[in-house]
């Protein structure tokens, strides 16, 4: 097996600390970002749709507060006889919820980061079919004649 790829060995290390790095980043700023103040009029607070933005505005505070998940995935991607695409890739979930003295928003926020990505390039196999679209049961041997 000369010059054929045995093994594919991702940077772990490197990889924990991009990803850790990145998490904490995301949760300071929100931590850091998490208060701010807005301006509300009375009639909002009724539910009302037709009172909305009428009356007075109040200032309230609003809180945020996050938590923030990541998890590394890797894929391989066939392209064609002898390629095939790897991707190392970083997923954030993000929970925010919106802390106001009427009540609390929350809302998930999904992301997905490409870390690495490597075109493996094999050999050129002496003979290859391509069966997709061939129906269960259909008789192969017809289909190459």
């Amino acid at each position: 097996m000369r010059g054929n790829i045995q093994m594919i060995n991702a940077n772990i290390l490197t990889i924990d600390t991009i990803t850790s790095n990145i998490a904490s980043f995301i949760q300071k700023d929100l931590e850091e970002n998490g208060g701010s103040k807005v301006k509300l009029s009375i009639g909002s607070f009724t539910g009302i749709k037709m009172l909305a933005g009428a009356g007075p505005e109040i200032p309230i505070k609003i809180s945020s507060v996050g938590n923030v998940n990541t998890d590394i995935k890797s894929e391989f991607i066939s392209q064609g006889i002898n390629q095939t695409i790897h991707r190392i890739y970083m997923e954030i979930i993000c929970e925010v919820s919106v802390l106001t003295p009427v009540n609390t928003i929350t809302q998930e926020v999904y992301n997905k980061v490409l870390l690495a990505e490597n075109v493996i390039i094999g050999q050129i196999p002496s003979n290859y079919y391509n069966f997709n679209g061939i129906e269960k049961g259909q008789d192969v041997l017809e289909t190459i004649n």
